[in-house]
């Protein structure tokens, strides 16, 4: 059998197959542009470490800030206070302390850091599913299919926000599984920590993993009544933990912090009303607020390979099944929690979304992080297939199967780099999808265009207009300095030398510089940028 001959080979495989995937990541960092959250969520950082210095160290302040001026953090209209800025305030540190003054190496160096914390999430990944599964090819199949997901491979690199929650979010239900294993000090420790990290240092949203794990180990404990009084006391000095810990994280609870803490949920139920945000979907532009309450399960099952999706279902319908045939005696089964709290994982969000609509835009990114408890299903899916193959070449074409498709998503993912991010799946539709959906709302397609242009055009002035919402302030740092310097990004020229557009809601007229008209008549088409057959940037010469 296939799998008794591989695990003969299992430490090397494990050990080369994360190799495999830091060297991956490492060598494609340098080729993403800078995505349009990046100047914000830096600018957050300095001014949470603004108020850092003021209160801990004002000395060595005033001697980084020179003439800078930062709004106060309490401020009543500065929103990001309810965000979490940890890795944004630890970049900033490392800017100042390291004196990074091209805007692009400081990015460079944001990329690093994100993807790093994803990759290490990976190994905490493969750890829950080992609890879970106790298989470790299965588990290894999980990292791999997170990884090679393209969508979230490409934001792994350049997502401030997204893809670190995700990361840091994992590394919470990690330390809670192993606290319902072995409850004691150390590990409530590590998951108090791990919880007001992911609370206070990224989204209030992390709250959803004490809450479920600390739950489940209340209610399983109640059933079997194994050391009922004792894991209550420590369920209880786990949130009093995470408390402190998420007010020592994050500086804007420490004044005030339980009616701080308490705005936070506040914020989120305003989130929607505080950002409108227009969407292409299906066709038509809608905001944030308006749209149909699949937005985000549409979004979900166009832009996941559809072997995934497959698995998905079946792995769910077995977690259904199982449950209900074993309804006596499920309660005081842990795999059952487990795989409980994993749905829940998936579902509480996605009901969230559908009544709050607070994330309702630039596709389903604010829902990356249920993502790899859809893994976890799939891979449910993927063993009950197995065991339901009783004969050995039947589960070995099974498992030979399931690496093919592993390897197309790889292939998918090197013949298309770096436009991951524009992935669709064949239920997306036909036809050109810029006309449909938003593709490139980041923006990072223009790094590859504007290289372009510089590499055909010597000119040591180049004019350039951008021609939808995306900002030439912000894209333009995906060049270095001398790069940047050659262009002149003045969108009040009427006639500039280059027109360059991502598509990203160019249709609505006050952000679409230079009509179609003048392009067809005086300019020509220079470069395009194509993927599966969906243009998501193009250049226009001037005649």
């Amino acid at each position: 059998m296939l799998i008794k001959y591989i695990n003969f080979y299992q430490k090397y495989l494990i050990f080369f197959s994360f190799i495999f995937i830091l060297f991956l990541g490492l060598i494609s960092v340098k080729d993403y542009g800078h995505s349009s959250d990046e100047s914000a969520q830096r600018h957050a950082g300095f001014i949470e470490l603004n108020y850092i210095g003021e209160k801990i160290a004002p000395n060595i302040l005033s001697r980084y800030k020179d003439d800078r001026v930062y709004i106060d953090l309490y401020d009543k209209n500065y929103y990001e206070k309810f965000s979490g800025h940890l890795l944004n305030t630890f970049s900033a540190f490392l800017e100042v302390i390291f004196k990074i003054d091209d805007r692009r190496d400081v990015f460079i160096l944001k990329h690093h850091i994100y993807f790093i914390i994803f990759f290490l999430s990976l190994i905490s990944f493969y750890k829950i599913c080992q609890i879970r599964f106790k298989k470790w090819y299965i588990s290894i199949l999980g990292v791999f299919i997170i990884f090679l997901s393209p969508r979230i491979f490409a934001n792994s690199f350049y997502d401030p926000k997204d893809i670190p929650f995700l990361s840091i979010l994992i590394f919470s239900i990690h330390f809670g599984l192993i606290l319902f294993e072995k409850i004691n000090l150390k590990n409530l420790f590590y998951f108090s920590l791990f919880n007001a990290l992911v609370i206070s240092g990224i989204r209030v949203y992390g709250i959803i993993s004490p809450i479920l794990i600390l739950s489940s180990i209340i209610l399983y404990s109640s059933i079997t009544k194994e050391n009922f009084k004792k894991n209550f006391l420590f369920v209880f000095y786990c949130l009093i933990l995470t408390f402190v810990f998420s007010v020592i994280i994050k500086p804007s609870l420490w004044e005030s912090p339980l009616t701080n803490f308490i705005g936070s949920f506040t914020y989120l139920k305003e989130f929607g009303k505080i950002w409108s945000i227009p969407n292409l979907f299906l066709g038509e532009i809608i905001l944030s607020g308006d749209t149909p309450w699949f937005f985000s399960i549409f979004w979900i099952f166009i832009t996941t390979p559809i072997f995934y999706s497959v698995l998905f279902l079946i792995g769910l319908t077995f977690y259904f099944i199982n449950s209900l045939k074993n309804v006596k005696n499920i309660f005081l089964n842990k795999t059952f929690y487990y795989d409980s709290i994993f749905f829940s994982l998936l579902v509480i969000p996605i009901i969230g979304s559908i009544i709050l609509r607070e994330s309702s835009f630039n596709s389903w990114r604010h829902l990356y992080f249920i993502y790899p408890y859809f893994v976890i299903f799939c891979l449910i899916g993927f063993e009950s297939v197995l065991n339901f193959l009783k004969k050995d070449n039947l589960k070995n074409f099974f498992y030979i199967f399931f690496l093919i498709i592993l390897f197309f998503n790889l292939s998918w993912i090197f013949k298309n780099h770096p436009y991951q991010y524009s992935y669709f799946n064949i239920f997306a539709g036909k036809g050109n999808l810029k006309n449909k959906f938003d593709i490139d709302y980041h923006g990072l397609s223009y790094k590859q265009n504007l290289e372009f242009i510089l590499n055909y055009d010597d000119r040591e002035k180049i004019s350039i207009v951008n021609n939808s919402i995306n900002k030439p302030q912000l894209f333009k740092y995906s060049l270095n300095k001398k790069s940047r310097q050659r262009f002149i990004f003045n969108q009040n020229i009427a006639k500039p030398d280059y027109i360059i557009t991502n598509y990203f809601l160019d249709d609505i007229r006050k952000y679409k510089k230079i009509s179609s008209d003048v392009i067809e008549n005086e300019y020509v088409l220079f470069n395009e940028i194509i993927v599966d057959g969906n243009t998501i940037n193009s250049i226009y010469k001037k005649k």
